[in-house]
């Protein structure tokens, strides 16, 4: 198999203007794109029904993606300020985070305040009309790609049932928009970790 340029595939996909556009790509790569390179989600054919079940409208989907970055800024912002996230001395709860890590909280109205915090979590349309492509970006704690099947890619696992400040537990989130992705149901996730 010949080498694939991964950051150049990568960066195709994600400035593809539309789905077709996308099967295109696939269509042109069928060394990475075959079945047997691919698993189930969350690792089970059965977790179908969860992903089906989990929103009933694309707001819902879009309003959990964003659930999920607040949670990666804050997991950061613990990090950052030397804190395990499950350890005693974590927040407890949004608001104790927010206070603790978030001290000109009270200044949100202040224009250059508010455009700092602002570029932490954007959503961004892109694309022609009635064909448009959402991405959801935060500058979080992010993943490490090898971490991404126990995390982006899996389904109740409680990877956060013991970090009280956070508001996803069950690792269901990020698939909860897979049914409002188009008619190819194609979701691209890009994650770099936070390490200073």
């Amino acid at each position: 198999m010949a080498s694939i340029d991964s950051k150049a595939l990568f960066e195709k996909v994600f400035f593809a203007p539309t789905e077709d556009k996308v099967r295109e790509i696939i269509d042109e790569h069928p060394e990475i794109f075959r079945d047997e390179c691919w698993h189930p989600l969350g690792g089970d054919e059965n977790y179908f029904g969860i992903v089906r079940g989990q929103q009933s409208n694309p707001i819902a989907a879009i309003v959990e993606k964003v659930t999920n970055s607040i949670d990666a800024l804050l997991m950061k912002k613990c990090h950052e300020a030397g804190i395990d996230p499950k350890a005693p001395e974590a927040p407890r709860n949004m608001e104790e985070a927010r206070q603790i890590f978030f001290v000109d909280h009270k200044q949100w109205d202040l224009q250059a305040v508010r455009r700092r915090q602002a570029e932490e979590i954007q959503i961004i349309a892109d694309g022609p009309p009635r064909n448009t492509s959402v991405i959801i970006y935060d500058n979080g704690e992010g993943q490490h790609p090898e971490d991404f099947e126990k995390t982006f890619l899996s389904l109740v696992r409680g990877n956060k049932i013991h970090i009280h400040f956070v508001q996803g537990k069950y690792n269901m989130g990020g698939s909860g928009a897979l049914l409002f992705c188009g008619k190819e149901r194609y979701q691209l996730i890009a994650s770099k970790r936070f390490d200073n």
